[in-house]
């Protein structure tokens, strides 16, 4: 299992492009991908879970990875946030 920590850095949060389009990316891996806000846990391959915990701009999250191809699956989600502008 490997995870890291982030910060959300984009004006909307978490709004429902980005979470989009992280459901596509983490989609592209066969570990678990997970993201955990507060005292919640999302699924990073469904939109509803990860729309639902609702992350605002300056608010810490973390993301989760646990499998066979659990590395290069966070090295690509944190290069792909940081592409897009979330973190």
């Amino acid at each position: 299992m490997v995870e890291e920590k982030f910060i959300i850095k984009a004006q909307n949060g978490l709004g429902s492009r980005p979470s989009a389009s992280l459901v596509f990316e983490a989609n592209k891996f066969n570990c678990t991908l997970k993201l955990k806000y507060a005292d919640d846990i999302a699924n990073m391959k469904s939109i509803m879970s990860i729309m639902a915990l609702v992350i605002r701009k300056g608010e810490e999250f973390e993301v989760i990875c646990e499998g066979e191809d659990e590395v290069d699956a966070l090295k690509h989600i944190k290069e792909y946030m940081e592409k897009i502008e979330l973190v």
